[in-house]
């Protein structure tokens, strides 16, 4: 199973900030594997699982750093 999430940022700083925030959670389960990459302003994750239940795990996990990384920014400015 695969998945791929793209979320935007409204500068590039923004999107290595948040690329370099989020590279730890490639290592989630022993059950999926992913790729982060950043293009431009935008930070994309693809995620390869075994299972659905693998999957979602992950992409929940990339999903709760970005909420946080969302938040500190928000604070910050």
């Amino acid at each position: 199973m695969k998945a791929e999430i793209s979320i935007d940022f409204k500068d590039e700083k923004s999107a290595t900030a948040a690329e370099k925030a989020v590279s730890h959670e490639g290592t989630v389960g022993s059950r999926s594997t992913s790729e982060i990459k950043r293009k431009g302003k935008s930070v994309v994750v693809k995620i390869i699982a075994d299972d659905a239940v693998a999957l979602r795990a992950t992409m929940n996990a990339f999903m709760r750093e970005f909420q946080v990384f969302e938040d500190i920014l928000k604070r910050k400015i």
